[in-house]
């Protein structure tokens, strides 16, 4: 039922926010017991492909959801570890990422965009509950990016890597003798990206945010200053 489901899903006939037969349907239509619907409907939940709302009437029951994110950050945090994806593989692939978004956002970005952007830099300078809020700030900031560049998949990609690194990036700040200085420094590298963007400068901006991710790594991750 599951494969049933998935293929569904990628021929069309099943999209986001649609939602899925009852459990009853499901055994008629597939032929399959109400054991095995719902193990697959548990499945299909854990893998964030659906959402079970609970309740009575039209909006109860299982919908398609278009949060893809939780699912693949997830699957790319297993993949990471089993596969033993080096730090370098990993520093590697965002930088070329963030490379792209940040050279797009420079051509496709509005004032709003800005004023976003700096928004969110104010809001990390004047971060008091600790790293863990700075951090969730630091990646809204760079999914940002992606976001303005108007690549749905990019936006996806980075909230799963960053996601799937979280606990460490949190383990890093941990080993700070002063995390606020080194957050300090971090913003002072966004406001520069910022400014790149703003000015439609795509490669300084592709620059700057490259330099920004591989030295962040380097010294303060592998150097662990």
């Amino acid at each position: 039922m599951l494969a049933q489901i998935e293929q569904k899903i990628l021929d069309g006939t099943l999209r986001a926010g649609e939602k899925l037969p009852s459990e009853r349907e499901l055994v008629t239509a597939l032929g399959v017991s109400r054991t095995s619907v719902r193990e697959a409907l548990r499945a299909l939940e854990a893998m964030g492909i659906i959402e079970a709302r609970t309740g009575s009437g039209q909006n109860a029951g299982a919908v398609v959801t278009g949060k893809s994110t939780p699912a693949l950050t997830n699957l790319l945090r297993l993949h990471l570890a089993l596969a033993r994806i080096s730090l370098a593989d990993l520093v590697e692939t965002r930088v070329q990422l963030e490379r792209n978004a940040a050279r797009a956002a420079a051509s496709a970005h509005t004032a709003d965009d800005v004023r976003r952007m700096k928004d969110l830099l104010t809001a990390m300078r004047n971060a008091e509950s600790g790293y863990q809020e700075f951090n969730a700030l630091d990646t809204e900031f760079h999914v940002s990016i992606a976001r303005i560049s108007g690549n749905a998949l990019s936006v996806d990609l980075m909230q799963a890597l960053r996601g799937a690194v979280e606990s460490e990036m949190a383990a890093t700040f941990t080993r700070f003798a002063d995390w606020r200085t080194v957050a300090s420094t971090l913003i002072d590298e966004h406001e520069a990206i910022v400014e790149a963007i703003d000015k439609g400068e795509g490669e300084r901006a592709a620059d700057l945010v490259a330099d920004h991710i591989t030295s962040f790594y380097q010294d303060r991750i592998l150097g662990k200053e």
